[in-house]
């Protein structure tokens, strides 16, 4: 994973040539949630308040903390 080009290489064992993934923003383990909430989630916010349409979208498997990223905890 490339954070700062927002890559991600995936190889198989047998293969010489990994597949390539590129997306908007990567995050690791070390990422904090406020951090992403600012550079993800806050803009869309801010162009809603502006009267913008915004869909924050939260995709993975089950049981990986999509609640929780999107909702955070009750008194926060």
């Amino acid at each position: 994973m490339f954070k700062n080009t927002g890559e991600i290489f995936i190889q198989k064992p047998q293969e010489d040539v990994p597949k390539v993934f590129t997306f908007d923003s990567v995050y690791d383990w070390n990422s904090e949630q406020a951090a992403i909430f600012a550079e993800t989630a806050y803009p869309v916010c801010e162009n809603v308040i502006q009267g913008y349409n915004g869909t924050i979208f939260a995709y993975g498997q089950t049981g990986t903390g999509k609640t929780f990223t999107i909702t955070g905890v009750p008194d926060d």
